[in-house]
């Protein structure tokens, strides 16, 4: 039996995206303080202070920003001045949970849970979000979705958060390593 020349481009063409989409991503331990470390992509590079004006609005520089080389998937770990006690971390979920769901048009919550990573208790919410410009610049609607990985922890009352986020699309190469990547944060205390 002979397949037409665009069957055989088609499987061609997705056999091509499973490899990309199942490829390992290297990652390597970086310190990322003298007190925090983690692994990260081998290919991230750290963002540059105009990247992290354009990208983020925040009233603090963030202890670290990281970026894919092609500037569409970020690593970044952050702490807040907000004080909270060791034993607020339930309270702080719902805090953070509510945030999250007022920041986007839409949130579809994939985990959110208190886990215990590297002898320390974090707060873990992965996520698909969405946002929506109903009234954009060329009529009709168009939205924006993405899928994040965040996890929250205090360390002398302060939240120590680390965040990772790509478009929507590049979920399915990159979940499992922001997984494995957030299941390696280590801090000292």
């Amino acid at each position: 039996m002979k397949l037409p020349k665009q069957l055989w481009i088609m499987i061609l063409l997705l056999l091509t995206l499973s490899h990309f989409a199942t490829a390992q991503i290297s990652v390597t331990r970086q310190k990322v303080t003298k007190d925090i470390s983690m692994e990260v992509p081998e290919s991230f590079i750290p963002m540059s202070q105009s990247e992290l004006i354009g990208k983020y609005v925040s009233s603090r520089t963030p202890i670290a920003m990281y970026t894919s080389e092609d500037r569409n998937i970020d690593l970044g770990i952050n702490e807040t001045s907000s004080a909270w006690a060791g034993d607020d971390l339930p309270i702080l979920q719902a805090f953070y949970k509510a945030n999250i769901a007022n920041l986007f048009t839409e949130v579809e919550f994939l985990q959110e849970e208190i886990r215990e990573i590297g002898g320390r208790p974090f707060i873990v919410f992965e996520f698909i979000s969405k946002i929506t410009d109903e009234e954009s610049t060329f009529g009709g609607n168009s939205s924006i979705s993405k899928y994040t990985y965040i996890q929250y922890t205090l360390r002398n009352n302060k939240v120590l958060l680390f965040n990772f986020t790509c478009p929507l699309r590049a979920r399915p190469q990159w979940q499992e390593t922001a997984q494995r990547m957030m299941e390696s944060v280590r801090i000292k205390s």
